[in-house]
């Protein structure tokens, strides 16, 4: 319910003080479990990538962002779970297998930290396991002007360029190597580099 209202007032406020436009829309799944993967450039990319998809998304956040008070209650209640940076943390792992589990959408931003000249970084692991474990599709979003835009700038604009699930059904199932992890998570680069480019 809570998720709902703000996604939905956020959504109508992208429409009347934006030009928000989502390509796309209908290459994520309406059910069962999804990643998405975006590119990372903005404090809001999270809120812009719920707005453009018709699912309910669980994000991973830094853990501490959870310690602040008034925002980690919100944000806990939008459906976002803590993750340690720097050190694996098996508790968020078990999180996000256990959501995709569930047929949920989750909402990855594989570089880790929000890039500084709007450049993809590198990516980490992370999406490319979750997908291979859960047999979940990987569906690559690129997010275009959500740093100079949103919230403060008025009838900015912000692209959503949403691209077809990568799917490998050949890995599911298998016992994952380091080789598939990292042709998969090429591929997810890939993908997202095009659609930033194709505006």
């Amino acid at each position: 319910m809570f998720y709902s209202f703000i996604r939905n007032a956020c959504y109508l406020y992208l429409k009347v003080f934006n030009k928000f436009i989502i390509k796309g829309q209908d290459n994520v799944p309406k059910d069962n479990s999804v990643v998405l993967v975006a590119n990372h450039v903005s404090l809001w990319d999270p809120v812009i990538l719920a707005c453009s998809v018709e699912r309910v998304v669980h994000f991973m956040a830094k853990e501490e962002l959870f310690r602040v008070p008034i925002l980690g209650r919100i944000i806990r209640n939008l459906n976002a779970f803590p993750i340690k940076r720097g050190k694996p943390d098996r508790g968020a792992l078990r999180n996000a297998s256990e959501l995709l589990k569930k047929g949920n959408a989750l909402g990855l931003f594989p570089e880790g930290t929000r890039s500084r000249n709007g450049e993809l970084r590198s990516f980490q692991p992370g999406a490319a396991l979750f997908a291979l474990r859960s047999n979940a599709p990987i569906v690559p979003m690129a997010l275009i002007g959500t740093k100079s835009t949103f919230p403060m700038s008025l009838r900015g604009k912000i692209t959503v360029n949403i691209g077809r699930p990568l799917v490998y059904p050949h890995l599911y199932g298998k016992k994952i190597s380091t080789a598939d992890l990292e042709r998969v998570t090429d591929d997810i680069i890939e993908s997202i580099t095009w659609l930033m480019k194709d505006v």
